[in-house]
């Protein structure tokens, strides 16, 4: 059992706290490595007490990737972390927006060390072992009373992710548009869908995607989502836009349908992506590496049919 400091807890707050430091120190050979700088916790336990000398707060995890928020109520206060790794899967501890006042550290072996600067990564861990975590104002800067935000938990992999065309949309076909390929076509609308893991391939709980579109040329506003995997590691959601007016003439296009139909129109190109948003610059400058073209159909309009066989 690790040696903990626990003087000033109470016997309740001490014994599940010696029960989790039993369990989560960083087992030897795992391997720490530094990562970026980046609802609810939804933890399986949390019991909370105020000492003499601050608030201990113990939280044990859920098998998942959490974003947790809280507030440390003194500089003498500390909020304690407990994550099981259940199959060995690499886990990612960050705290983009609140380093500048906070510290955290991590349980290795019987001492505790700072997590560096744009957080990290743990791997090589065995299945069933437990990293404990630290959180404490910072001793250097005058004590806030602001939210901090804690991203704990199993490392977020983005398997795939498509922006299906609006239903129904009557696709202009690649060679008739500028560029010659559009990825996703839609009038006021298209279809998002996305699937996260962790990095064992089980589907992941908690992961934040992050899907930017780009309308500029005609003359929108982007459309911003931030989204969050379910229990099946999936993403859905409707993403809405106005409809465009004027827009370049697209090369006339024919279609099939109980003969031959000539079709005519009118679009903007865009642009969009979808990032791991949990794993912050670096996979948004990925995402943006590998952005996909949209077609913003403005109009279309039938020039010419002509009836198929009675």
């Amino acid at each position: 059992m690790n040696k903990c400091k626990t003087s000033y807890l109470s016997a309740l707050a001490r014994s599940i706290f010696l029960a989790l430091c039993s369990l989560s120190a960083v087992e030897a050979g795992a391997q720490v490595e530094e990562g970026r700088k980046v609802d609810s916790a939804q933890a399986s336990g949390n019991i909370s007490e105020t000492h003499g000398d601050g608030e201990v707060i113990l939280t044990v995890l859920t098998d998942q990737v959490h974003t947790l928020k809280a507030i440390l109520k003194s500089d003498t206060a500390n909020h304690y972390y407990g994550f099981k790794v259940v199959r060995g899967q690499k886990v990612l501890l960050s705290a983009p927006d609140s380093e500048a006042f906070i510290d955290i550290e991590y349980l290795d072996g019987e001492q505790w060390r700072r997590s560096p600067a744009g957080g990290l990564a743990f791997s090589g861990l065995k299945p069933g072992s437990e990293i404990m975590v630290r959180v404490s104002h910072k001793k250097t800067v005058p004590f806030t009373s602001r939210s901090y935000e804690l991203i704990f938990g199993s490392y977020p992999v983005l398997k795939k992710f498509q922006l299906h065309d609006e239903m129904g949309v009557n696709r202009m076909p690649p060679g008739h548009t500028e560029p010659r390929f559009l990825w996703t076509q839609g009038y006021t609308g298209a279809n998002l869908e996305a699937y996260f893991t962790d990095t064992t391939g089980a589907p992941l709980k908690g992961a934040v995607g992050r899907f930017n579109l780009n309308l500029e040329q005609s003359r929108l506003s982007t459309v911003h989502a931030i989204l969050t995997s379910d229990s099946a590691g999936r993403v859905v959601k409707n993403i809405k836009f106005r409809r465009c007016s004027g827009g370049r003439e697209a090369r006339d296009h024919v279609s099939y349908y109980r003969g031959s139909n000539t079709w005519r129109s009118n679009y903007y190109s865009g642009t969009y992506t979808f990032s791991n948003h949990l794993l912050g610059d670096v996979a948004e400058l990925e995402a943006a590496k590998a952005s996909r073209t949209f077609g913003h159909i403005c109009k279309q309009r039938l020039i010419k049919s002509v009836p198929g066989p009675a």
